[in-house]
């Protein structure tokens, strides 16, 4: 199946929240927050849609990446959760999502990525690797959030991975 990339919509937000909820390690937040993102942080977020070649099935979010620009530098484009599903996976689906959202108008000024991963997300660590490698970009790695700020929750370190600076076209 073709897959397309766009905009998120409101009624895309329960879609999200259970693709975000199938897809550990990611952290599942409120379905309202994933309303939030489909709206007001629209322009930073983005849906993979897999749509069959026949038409007669609906299509099928099959990816979503969150994000936000920094508000103290806003050069600088914050990964917050990049999800893909089971069924699409090693098919370059979250590279095509982070290459074709950094095509957008409103993320030209977009010069540096940052995000945090855990030591143990190997498949998102992949992905951004390859991302600061296309984009020719330095990529580098300091501590983000340390696990005792998680408190009980038995939660990893979150390590701080920054791609750039890059000008993408």
């Amino acid at each position: 199946m073709p897959v397309k990339t766009r905009f998120p919509k409101l009624e895309d937000s329960p879609k999200i929240y259970e693709l975000i909820q199938n897809s550990p390690p990611l952290d599942l937040n409120s379905r309202y927050l994933y309303m939030l993102q489909a709206t007001h942080f629209r322009d930073t977020c983005i849906v993979a849609e897999l749509t069959p070649e026949n038409g007669e099935a609906p299509s099928q979010i099959a990816g979503f990446i969150s994000g936000y620009r920094l508000p103290e530098n806003p050069e600088s484009l914050f990964i917050w959760q990049v999800a893909v599903s089971s069924s699409a996976r090693g098919k370059g689906v979250a590279k095509k999502m982070m290459l074709e959202l950094l095509q957008r108008p409103a993320l030209k000024s977009i010069k540096q990525i940052m995000t945090t991963v855990t030591p143990s997300n190997t498949a998102s660590l992949k992905l951004f690797e390859s991302l600061a490698r296309h984009l020719k970009a330095s990529f580098t790695e300091e501590m983000g959030f340390e696990s005792a700020l998680f408190g009980g929750d038995a939660h990893e370190a979150e390590m701080l991975y920054k791609i750039g600076p890059f000008h993408f076209i």
